[in-house]
């Protein structure tokens, strides 16, 4: 049997819905609807009833899903140790971060990491604009560090480990260069830089690239960027302005570009996993550096440890 028919039977279980469940996989419909076929051939039974309006699980589904989900959770911790193994007993875990990264929470997490978890083989991987979501979604990465909110689906946030003042970035010599708060209204005098509109949803990108004030007015398109260097650049030569996060204004700062308070709602980041991995080494890297965060007080106060939760 093909384990990804089982992949497909969860997921459709989950979502009750061949769009979202195909989506959530990245894959077409015509092909999970031909995985739930074999599955149900294989199995014998009827999972799904379908019509054109809805789906939902039969009785037999849904002892079936009670039978091969946990099955299927212990089935990926075995392989999960059997990798480990490989590698001397370490468990590999790769974890993607956007700009910055971590800041000053990347040492005591580097030196906690090893003393507290120390099965883990920990590899860090730079990210850009266009795959700091896609590149965890896709497997390609067990965790990544993002700015909030969620950017795609299929994605759960743990608790917020660093809330930022927004900053805006202008050239040197602009009138805005020297408030001391910007009125986000003022937006619409300037072009904002944009992120291929392939590599998030449009709240993510709304929320830190806005098209438009809160009132409503429109904000002048400047040039598409694929990393935070890059939308510097383009501040520093005129083309558009951008938005980071005050603690990342000492890493990069910059000559003819200045960076100005603005009125406008703080940045939050936190780690990311696919939310169909559940696996008990994310929750402890997570908490760790949850931990780490409420000490040196980056997260916020109200920040609560939940675990990996929905945002």
């Amino acid at each position: 049997m093909n384990i990804r028919w089982l992949e497909c039977f969860f997921a459709l279980a989950r979502e009750l819905h061949f769009g979202r469940a195909a989506a959530s996989l990245y894959m077409g419909q015509s092909s999970l609807s031909e995985s739930i076929r074999n599955l149900e051939e294989h199995l014998g039974g009827r999972l799904f009833d379908r019509s054109s309006r809805r789906v939902e699980l039969t009785a037999f589904g849904r002892s079936a899903l009670e039978l091969l989900e946990p099955a299927m959770l212990d089935l990926t911790a075995a392989i999960d140790t059997c990798k480990a193994m490989s590698t001397g007993g370490r468990v590999p875990l790769s974890i993607g971060f956007l700009g910055g990264g971590f800041y000053e929470l990347y040492q005591p997490f580097l030196r906690e990491l090893a003393e507290n978890v120390p099965e883990v083989d920990l590899s860090l991987v730079e990210l850009s604009y266009r795959s700091h979501f896609s590149a965890l979604a896709n497997g390609d990465i067990d965790l990544a560090l993002c700015r909030l909110p969620i950017g795609l689906d299929g994605l759960t946030s743990g608790p917020v480990v660093m809330q930022d003042q927004r900053m805006l970035c202008v050239p040197s010599g602009h009138p805005l260069a020297q408030a001391e708060l910007v009125d986000p209204e003022q937006l619409a005098e300037l072009k904002m830089c944009q992120v291929p509109p392939d590599a998030t949803n449009t709240t993510w990108r709304d929320y830190h690239f806005p098209r438009s004030t809160p009132s409503g007015t429109p904000i002048a398109a400047g040039p598409t960027i694929t990393t935070i260097r890059e939308g510097i650049a383009a501040v520093s030569a005129g083309a558009g302005c951008l938005m980071i996060t005050k603690r990342a204004v000492d890493y990069y700062g910059t000559p003819n570009v200045e960076f100005v308070e603005i009125d406008l709602p703080s940045m939050p980041t936190a780690l990311l996993r696919r939310t169909n991995d559940r696996r008990p080494i994310l929750h402890k890297v997570d908490t760790l550096l949850f931990r780490i965060a409420q000490r040196l007080g980056t997260a916020p106060v109200s920040s609560h440890d939940t675990g990996f939760a929905r945002i």
